[in-house]
């Protein structure tokens, strides 16, 4: 990735639950798909369609972060699994060592 490219802000993903779930790495689909679910349910209990809104506005967020840098994405999920499991993270790169790789 280039200097430029980092800095680049990353294009929105559409707003369907289509093109929201498309843009998802297939590990995160199933959670996708059961907070749409529960949004619905809640949206049939309320008589709003706000919860849906909710849902769609947090998971296109993520889906436009993750459609930027997948594998970026990916090691972050398996950072958070890890602490969860109570593991040790890797060890991060420092700042220099960023910057160096990415040549600035």
């Amino acid at each position: 990735m280039t200097a430029a490219a980092a800095h680049e802000q990353p294009s929105e993903v559409g707003r369907t639950p289509e093109a929201i779930r498309a843009a998802l790495v297939p590990e995160e689909r199933d959670a996708f798909d059961a907070d749409c679910r529960h949004a619905l349910g809640q949206a049939v209990e309320r008589s709003s369609l706000q919860p849906v809104h909710d849902v769609l506005g947090h998971w296109r967020r993520i889906a436009t972060i993750t459609r930027h840098d997948p594998a970026a994405h990916r090691r972050m999920l398996a950072r958070v699994d890890q602490t969860l499991a109570g593991q040790a993270p890797q060890r991060l790169r420092t700042w220099d060592e960023l910057r160096t790789e990415r040549g600035l």
